[in-house]
């Protein structure tokens, strides 16, 4: 049996997170794994747990929680030769999705029975990374003021309930943003390593997680516009309207937008504001995924 260790926060998702980890470890042990259960106690201590393990040789660690959870155990394994096992169980699990172990942890434990060990970037805000994106502007509002409470028992639910009860009385301050030379102002503005946003909603369609570059969306309307803007998003026809603009980038400076919200993968970070870069990390992640399904 080779040992591994399973990270998982309790307080993910809407289901039973502890009676789940017991039908979990024990698929991975069908899979020869033994795995060690740790759940997380706090922000940050995922990040902790995950380098602990990294240090002492461990071949791959396995992740079961939001997306936020995979992105604080990507933290602590960046640049180690672990690799990182996404299992979903969170809200939205948009990078299990993306790789193909979306429907449910066992289901996705049983997928890693054909699996490979994939490279793929890194996007850092400042000094904190992200697998998905980096994004300012109303979502990220919306985030800010979701009560953790509601958003485990009703999921997405509770987020558009927050987004009706907020978007009334949000002002769409603008970001200025910096990239080779040119200079972008918008409401709203995403910096992709993902095409996936919120579910399967291709916002950054040409996105690739391996391809040394990011993708940025920005979008320059307000109010109803912004109802308009989703819609097309949800269709796949937001990249024609007149008020988004699309580059890819290597880097960006988020030059203002003191008053704008900011969010990666989820997770409202404290401490993030403009001056500020985004960009991609030197080293690499990996990450142990299907050698089918994947999306990416």
């Amino acid at each position: 049996m080779r040992r591994t260790v399973l990270i998982y926060n309790p307080r993910a998702g809407r289901w039973r997170t502890r009676a789940r980890v017991g039908r979990i470890v024990a698929g991975l042990r069908r899979l020869g794994y033994e795995p060690e259960s740790i759940e997380t106690e706090a922000p940050g201590h995922a990040t902790r747990i995950a380098r602990d393990h990294a240090g002492r040789g461990v071949e791959v660690v396995f992740a079961f929680g939001g997306d936020g959870t995979l992105r604080e155990v990507a933290a602590g394994l960046l640049g180690s030769d672990t690799a990182l096992a996404p299992l979903p169980g969170g809200t939205v699990n948009v990078v299990p999705y993306a790789f193909g172990l979306d429907g449910g942890a066992e289901r996705a434990v049983e997928r890693l029975g054909d699996a490979t060990i994939r490279e793929i970037d890194v996007g850092l805000c400042g000094d904190e990374p992200f697998l998905m994106m980096a994004s300012g502007g109303l979502d990220a509002h919306v985030l800010a003021h979701v009560r953790s409470e509601k958003k485990r028992r009703f999921g997405r639910l509770a987020v558009a309930a927050t987004a009706l009860r907020t978007a009334g009385s949000y002002a769409y301050p603008e970001s200025e943003l910096s990239l080779d030379g040119e200079t972008l102002r918008g409401t709203f503005f995403s910096v992709s390593n993902l095409p996936f946003y919120g579910g399967p909603f291709r916002i950054a369609p040409e996105a690739r997680v391996d391809d040394r570059t990011l993708d940025l969306v920005v979008f320059a309307g307000s109010g109803r516009a912004t109802l308009g803007f989703a819609l097309d998003l949800a269709r796949g026809h937001h990249a024609t309207r007149d008020d988004v603009m699309i580059r890819r980038v290597r880097r960006v400076r988020w030059l203002e937008g003191s008053d704008v919200a900011i969010q990666l993968d989820g997770d409202i970070l404290p401490g993030l504001a403009p001056p500020l870069e985004i960009r991609l990390a030197a080293d690499k992640l990996r990450l142990l995924v299907p050698r089918s399904h994947q999306r990416v």
